[in-house]
């Protein structure tokens, strides 16, 4: 199913970092765009709104956090903890991303192929909100420009959890992403979110975190996916 209006990137790599195989946007998360080859979106609530990236905020964190990315100092927001725990209606964790969506715009994370190769993924969610009503979990690809998106799950008091896992080619600039968007209740999003990918044929680049560039002419239509369930196949070459 597309989805998208528009969606362009363009990126100006510079030089790269040191080969590696491995990329965790847990791990490499520090609130910073680009770090470890992801960005972190806001998308439109409607077709035809724009996506805008998240940013850090200028003060603190609305979520106790170490590091943090939040659409114009407030939420949409992605939130990595050093401490974790009971806040509000939430569980922090320590050992994934806390994603809450907007009102009503939904947050994508997206990883950029650094270089050409073939690469496993592997996507968890959980709940962590301790009265769910419902996130949509929706996986998302951009092969040379074909972008296509499919809804993998919805989460709430009926399915806590959910992980998928698989192998997909990609060509370099490349994008395979994840979007959480809201399928309940606003105040009830708060979701747990891991992320991997590696090259299974030899090691690629990682983009330095100072070249990383993002243009986005338009990003939308993701709310007919909160009504369809599909498994996420990836788009063949």
């Amino acid at each position: 199913m597309k989805f998208i209006t528009g969606l362009v990137s363009a990126l100006a790599l510079g030089s790269a970092a040191n080969a590696a195989t491995v990329y965790d946007a847990f791990t490499s998360f520090d609130g910073t765009q680009g770090a470890g080859g992801f960005s972190y979106l806001k998308l439109g609530a409607v077709p035809g709104d724009p996506a805008t990236l998240l940013t850090a905020p200028s003060g603190a964190c609305i979520v106790t956090a170490s590091s943090c990315l939040q659409g114009g100092g407030a939420l949409p927001g992605v939130y990595k903890s050093a401490v974790g725990g009971p806040e509000g209606t939430y569980t922090i964790p320590t050992d994934q991303l806390l994603v809450h969506p907007g009102n009503p715009n939904p947050v994508a994370i997206l990883f950029r192929a650094p270089t050409a190769g073939d690469y496993d993924y592997v996507l968890t969610a959980k709940v962590l909100d301790r009265s769910p009503t419902g996130v949509a979990i929706i996986g998302l690809t951009n092969l040379g420009g074909d972008v296509g998106s499919t809804l993998l799950t919805t989460l709430g008091a009926g399915r806590l959890s959910y992980s998928v896992s698989g192998a997909i080619t990609l060509a370099k600039d490349d994008i395979i992403g994840v979007i959480i968007g809201p399928a309940g209740s606003y105040s009830n999003d708060s979701t747990g979110i891991n992320f991997t990918l590696s090259t299974t044929a030899g090691p690629a680049a990682v983009p330095e975190p100072a070249a990383w560039g993002l243009m986005i002419l338009g990003f939308g239509g993701v709310g007919g996916l909160m009504r369809r369930r599909r498994a996420w196949v990836p788009l063949p070459r």
